[in-house]
């Protein structure tokens, strides 16, 4: 199998360079945390960072059978610069098919399938007809394989972005709530509730933001803050759309009651404020969450007890804006 998948990589690196004209340098890194199997770059130009690409191959010499191909969703690496690219090997006539499924990395986390192992562990699923014709989530991804060369080419051209064209079968990509339910929980432990530094120049006048980013995905918190109220809202975006929000307001309280409240959504970071029960408590301090719903809908009050005494609540409501992009 190492040597069907050097060979699939040597014929993708002929393509490459048999539509590049020259013009770009094909290589297999040494070492990439990506786990990128051919990195390219434009020959001359150092501007630009690299392009990853995942070779993920199939082998057999029908045209009619599914391309199946998972991943461990736990240990599924996204980046910017980083492609799966889905090629099928005629191990017969030794040679990659007329068409290849170019995917951005940050793009497959959002569409793949979702599979649920029986060890609870889940699968992330490429699944494609070999026949093109068959139209699916990834026809817009499809790419002649004598044209990769000059489609990388245009991306570089392009500030290292491919552009895809638009289908008719699936214009718009299904978002998946669970990546961007791991995001959310990954910005909200990144911005107020770890203590960040807010933004210098909020959006808003008198307002306090925070922004993380990652990928195509920015959730932006901004709140105002009275002397006995705030009210705020979170709003996640993807490819600059916002497909998710939730809003809130909340008793002001002193400096030593919101140290507390940070630890506790900190702590609680993939569990309150999206429906549920949970509580957390450290000497006299407790928290408590009373929410219904789940995460594509979901309401809401939080409150702060301090000996015993409620010295603060939260209402919020939230939920998704979109199911496509």
């Amino acid at each position: 199998m190492e040597k069907l998948q050097e060979k699939i990589e040597d014929k993708v690196i002929d393509c490459i360079n048999s539509g590049a004209v020259g013009r770009l340098i094909v290589f297999k890194p040494e070492k990439n945390s990506l786990g990128a199997d051919l990195a390219v770059e434009e020959r001359g130009n150092y501007k630009d960072k690299e392009i990853y690409f995942q070779v993920n191959g199939l082998v057999g010499h029908k045209k009619d059978d599914n391309f199946v191909k998972d991943f461990p969703k736990e240990s599924f690496k996204t980046d910017r610069s980083l492609y799966l690219l889905f090629v099928y090997f005629d191990e017969i006539r030794q040679k990659i098919n007329d068409f290849v499924w170019l995917v951005p990395s940050l793009h497959f986390r959002d569409i793949a399938d979702v599979v649920k192992l029986e060890d609870g562990k889940s699968l992330f699923r490429f699944q494609a007809s070999l026949d093109i014709k068959n139209k699916n989530k990834y026809s817009r991804y499809v790419v002649e394989a004598k044209q990769l060369g000059k489609f990388i080419m245009d991306a570089f051209g392009n500030k290292g972005r491919f552009v895809f064209k638009e289908s008719d079968f699936e214009e718009k990509r299904v978002i998946n709530l669970d990546s961007l339910k791991e995001f959310l929980c990954e910005a909200r432990k990144n911005t107020y509730a770890g203590n960040a530094t807010p933004d210098e120049n909020p959006r808003l006048s008198s307002s306090v933001q925070f922004e993380f980013q990652k990928g195509d995905s920015l959730y932006r918190d901004v709140f105002f803050v009275g002397d006995k109220k705030f009210i705020g809202q979170e709003v996640i975006y993807q490819n600059l759309k916002p497909v998710w929000g939730m809003s809130y307001i909340g008793d002001s309280i002193g400096k030593l009651e919101t140290n507390f409240l940070k630890e506790a959504l900190f702590k609680l970071s993939e569990k309150c404020r999206l429906g549920g029960i949970h509580e957390y408590e450290k000497r006299e301090f407790k928290y408590q969450d009373r929410g219904q719903g789940d995460f594509a809908e979901f309401s809401g009050r939080e409150e702060m007890f301090l000996g015993g005494k409620n010295i603060y609540k939260l209402d919020y409501q939230g939920g998704s804006i979109s199911s496509k992009i």
